[in-house]
């Protein structure tokens, strides 16, 4: 009998924490999408800025608070390495997490077109498996198809020569033929887009979803953001406002971990040494493609390379862990 009332204990426990963590990120992507329906009004004079304004603006708040969220990847590390071993080792997890950025840094010297594709496809998955589970509570391919293309495609769509420039600094591919690839590609992207996101809507009538509305609205405030506000400054509000803060919120009220019994303070206190120790990195790296750049080489080309293989760079052993950590999770019994 004992055990019995345990184990309902435990089972009403987790129930009452994924339904707060459902309020918690519902909370919170509310509140994202009304601060980025709140910059629409300033895209006239936001779209006045040039993309090295752009980059200018857009480079704290990313080094501020768009990468502290892999800040907690060592303790994510200790859960990981921990089922492999007998006990978590920090060196193991270092080690390994270090080799694939510098993998990844090496591979867009030497193949930056090639990474550059990988890391946008990349993206539209990591992306759509955060927003599709925070607006739908599920990862399934199309749901993340579908939200994860927004951040992604929007801006392509809405300002194409823009995005030309940036790829060209990041890949050194001319900009206007390289314009041109992008509106071709394009077509046949937005077309499956629609596609994809009929079949959503659909799906969710058919299920009589209690949230359509809001699925709806947020999709719509999103493609709207992304396709209107110039790029960065469109990616920056995305990625600082919502997938960042999203994915704490998530892994504090979902998944299992030490993170759970933190208080404020602990969370700052873990926080801000990673984001630190990547601002150090970003401009140990400005400074070494300042020095070997030609004499009058841009500047706003070394940023841009500085910001985007940076991200690409976090961006891949984030994911990997976070995949295995989640992979674990769902093998393990729920509490």
């Amino acid at each position: 009998m004992s055990s019995t009332f345990s184990k309902n204990h435990a089972i009403g426990w987790a129930s009452h924490r994924n339904l707060a963590s459902h309020t918690l990120r519902a909370t919170h992507l509310r509140i994202g999408l009304i601060c980025l329906l709140g910059l629409l009004p300033a895209s006239g004079l936001l779209g006045s800025l040039d993309v090295s304004s752009q980059l200018a603006i857009c480079v704290l708040p990313i080094a501020l608070l768009g990468i502290m969220h892999g800040a907690v990847d060592p303790w994510v590390g200790d859960i990981v390495v921990g089922r492999h071993l007998e006990r978590p080792d920090r060196r193991v997890f270092f080690l390994a997490y270090l080799t694939l950025m510098i993998l990844v840094v090496v591979a867009w010297i030497f193949a930056s077109l090639f990474t550059l594709t990988a890391f946008l496809a990349l993206s539209v998955w990591h992306f759509g498996e955060q927003d599709a589970f925070g607006f739908e509570g599920r990862s399934d391919p199309l749901s993340i198809f579908v939200y994860g293309a927004i951040p992604v495609l929007g801006p392509i769509v809405g300002h194409p020569n823009e995005v030309a420039m940036i790829f060209d600094w990041l890949v050194g591919i001319d900009r206007d033929p390289l314009a041109g690839v992008l509106r071709w590609l394009l077509q046949p992207l937005i077309a499956i887009w629609f596609v994809g996101l009929g079949m959503l809507l659909s799906r969710s009538l058919i299920e009589r979803s209690a949230n359509i509305g809001f699925h709806v609205f947020g999709i719509a405030v999103l493609a709207s953001a992304m396709i209107v506000l110039p790029p960065l400054i469109a990616f920056t509000a995305y990625f600082c406002l919502l997938h960042s803060f999203g994915h704490l919120i998530g892994l504090a009220t979902h998944r299992r971990g030490p993170w759970q019994s933190w208080s404020l303070d602990q969370w700052a206190a873990r926080v801000w040494p990673a984001t630190a120790g990547a601002v150090v990195l970003g401009l140990a790296g400005w400074l070494i493609l300042t020095e070997f750049a030609p004499a009058g080489g841009a500047e706003p080309a070394n940023l841009a390379r500085i910001i985007f293989c940076g991200l690409a760079a976090l961006t891949v052993p984030h994911v990997v862990l976070h995949c295995l950590h989640q992979r674990f999770d769902q093998r393990s019994p729920a509490l």
